[in-house]
């Protein structure tokens, strides 16, 4: 994605330059602060140690999968389709399909779109 180092898990998904503006835009809009994550590993087990509880956990952890699904499907059309990655389309495609996925597949009561891109967590 940036071509500066070797395409790793954790580069793509963490180190990279790219990877860690659209962290930094998707941890802001949930209003959360990731201390340091260095790996893969580190995302995965956040909500473990987070302030946050019950559905928020969830919500978090959706939003974590989504977000890292979005980095990988960017990567792939830079790689396949020579396309240049924007932060910002990467971040409106998290807010959407988590959106969407949530509404979809859980049980979490009331999920508003309006409120929703203005901060995930505002149901708690």
């Amino acid at each position: 994605m940036c071509n500066v180092g070797e395409e790793t898990v954790n580069h793509i998904f963490v180190a990279c330059g790219f990877a860690f503006g659209v962290w930094s835009k998707v941890w802001s809009w949930c209003r959360l602060v990731l201390a340091s994550s260095n790996t893969i590993d580190d995302l995965k087990t956040w909500q473990d140690f987070s302030s946050v509880a019950g559905k928020g956990k969830r919500i978090v952890r959706c939003v974590i999968m989504v977000t890292c699904w979005a980095i990988w499907k960017e990567r792939n059309k830079k790689v396949f389709h020579n396309s240049d990655p924007k932060v910002i389309e990467v971040v409106a495609v998290v807010k959407a399909m988590s959106f969407l996925w949530l509404k979809a597949r859980s049980n979490i009561d009331k999920i508003d779109w309006i409120d929703w891109v203005k901060y995930p967590l505002y149901m708690l």
